[in-house]
């Protein structure tokens, strides 16, 4: 990943390399390669996607807000239709996940034995899943955009027209 991507979207590159570490914490205790407790690594795939629904929600929550204050909202929205639609699936897929697997939690409630606690941390780690792969998704489409940008602005440094 360039630099220039990691300083036009640093919340952007920080969600990508938590996401890839909980994934590779997550994949190394499962095939045993960390010493001591191997629970540990997909406790985090199953919990960590709360963290993330909580900077998801602020992210979107300080967009809304610079849409409102801004000028023409509607034709913000509808100016990027596909960009619009990457950042709401992250959005409700971050949130869904593991609101999801909070209520299936409060909803079993109480003691659980053995393999039914390893079957409900594996629908965990499923919803997880989908929550890193709504924020990978959008880490993707914001490269290709910073991508088009600065190849935009590098053709227009070197007095290249536009139009070609």
């Amino acid at each position: 990943m360039p630099s220039s991507f990691i300083r036009a979207k640093p919340l952007q590159a920080l969600k990508l390399t938590a996401v890839i570490g909980s994934l590779a914490l997550g994949v190394a205790s499962f095939a045993g390669v960390l010493p001591g407790q191997n629970l540990t690594g997909l406790l985090s795939l199953a919990f960590f996607p709360m963290i993330l629904a909580v900077v998801v929600s602020a992210e979107a929550l300080l967009a809304g807000y610079r849409l409102v204050r801004a000028d023409y909202p509607a034709a913000r929205l509808t100016a990027q239709r596909g960009y619009t639609a990457i950042r709401v699936i992250e959005l409700v897929v971050t949130v869904a996940a593991p609101g999801i697997f909070y209520a299936l939690i409060v909803r079993i409630g109480g003691e659980v034995p053995g393999p039914g606690a390893i079957g409900l941390l594996f629908i965990g780690i499923g919803l997880g899943l989908l929550a890193y792969g709504a924020v990978l998704l959008r880490t993707l489409v914001e490269y290709y955009y910073h991508r088009q940008r600065t190849s935009v602005s590098r053709t227009d440094e070197r007095g290249g027209d536009l139009a070609e």
